[in-house]
């Protein structure tokens, strides 16, 4: 904005100039009425119209519009961009998620087969020890591959 100051101040000096000057030539028309096209021709070529002029020079060279123009679409990118950013996130999440209820799943079915194979072994452990004092005690006849515990 501050570049295009000196078409406003140009344009308001025009302006003030030109009505100053038909003025002045309004005055002399009552002194001098030979003045009269004179006066009429500043009347139409007054400040306002150069002044005008001028001014719509400095609005055409007014950049503020399409500096901001061009910030929004940076704005507007680095929006695009979060929102791309975020979904992947979303995406990893979701896949991440979904490994730890496989992984849980896996860990459950092999605790499912530690703690079955435990409960196996017990009761083989059990029938063995029973075995054993069945065959101490003489109330089985020992197994043929085993030999005699005293």
């Amino acid at each position: 904005m501050w570049e295009n100051v000196k078409y406003y101040a140009l344009a308001f000096a025009i302006i003030l100039a030109g009505a100053l000057v038909s003025t002045g030539f309004q005055l002399l028309e009552g002194i001098i009425p030979e003045i009269h096209p004179l006066n009429k021709l500043v009347a139409n070529l007054s400040g306002v119209t150069f002044g005008g002029v001028i001014m719509l020079l400095g609005f055409l060279r007014d950049k503020r519009l399409d500096d901001e123009r061009k910030r929004t679409a940076t704005a507007e990118a680095a929006v695009k961009t979060a929102h791309a950013e975020v979904k992947t996130a979303q995406n990893e999440a979701k896949t991440a998620q979904e490994e730890a209820a496989q992984q849980r799943l896996r860990a459950e079915r092999a605790e499912a087969e530690l703690q079955r194979l435990l409960a196996e072994q017990d009761a083989g452990s059990i029938a063995e020890r029973l075995r054993r004092l069945e065959e101490l005690n003489g109330i089985a006849d020992p197994e043929p591959d085993s030999e005699p515990r005293t």
